[in-house]
């Protein structure tokens, strides 16, 4: 990885390395060390993709392995963020919680609770799950979060999504593999790619794009909520044709 291109493409210099207090050389030996860790991640990945695609009322499932050069990127920030935190090869796989994600996508907001269960019968958790919710979420959501142990943390540009932790292969010396897992519907998936690609791959920062993604955030919302009536008026019908 050549240093000159990896800091023009991230827009960064040798100053941000400084104020990060870190060196271009430890850099290199973390990243020659999880490029050796590729292919048991992607191992180790497919094996939790699977048997989530067996949890109750999960619609699809998809994974992702962290980018080498986006691992570098995240300890800078990390870095920038808390000076004094200390990240070298030995310990950057426990200090980055996410070179593995998955995301499970579900049709309904009430589909989460068993989806919530599921996952905490089969793995042990690092570490708090994490409620994202939209600023202004009704208190009765935010309190179902809350009663289910998550830490609920509000964003103010319209983000929502379920965040955990989970520990694979325990018994291996430090700790095992740390993976993430992302819990959100199908709206709320849909709204966070369209964001990401709006916000982060075109590194936008225009007015008139921010307050198009908080409306759109805003359509998703109540798209969810739709969701939640038809599912609910659904189950009238049902009870009525029954009796």
């Amino acid at each position: 990885m050549n240093k000159s291109e990896f800091l023009e493409k991230y827009r960064m210099s040798d100053a941000t390395l400084d104020k990060a207090g870190i060196y271009w050389e430890d850099l290199m030996s973390i990243y020659e060390s999880y490029v050796g860790t590729l292919s048991e991640l992607e191992y180790a990945a497919e094996y939790l993709s699977s048997a989530l695609m067996k949890a109750p009322r999960a619609h699809s499932v998809k994974f992702r392995i962290k980018e080498p050069e986006h691992l570098m990127e995240k300890i800078i920030r990390k870095k920038l963020h808390k000076p004094e935190l200390y990240v070298d090869k030995l310990n950057y796989s426990q200090k980055v919680t996410d070179l593995i994600g998955v995301r499970v996508i579900h049709l309904f907001k009430e589909d989460w609770d068993v989806i919530d269960d599921f996952i905490k019968s089969k793995w042990s958790l690092a570490e708090k799950p994490h409620a994202n919710v939209r600023t202004g979420e009704l208190k009765a959501n935010i309190d179902a979060f809350e009663n289910r142990g998550c830490e609920v943390i509000s964003h103010e540009l319209g983000y929502r999504s379920v965040h955990y932790v989970v520990r694979l292969d325990q018994g291996k010396p430090g700790g095992g593999i740390l993976a993430e897992i992302q819990v959100r519907t199908i709206f709320e998936e849909a709204w966070s790619e369209i964001d990401h690609q709006m916000r982060y791959s075109t590194h936008t920062d225009s007015p008139a794009i921010q307050d198009y993604l908080r409306i759109l955030s805003q359509l998703s919302c109540a798209a969810d909520d739709m969701g939640s009536f038809l599912l609910r008026y659904s189950y009238t019908l049902k009870n009525k044709s029954a009796e």
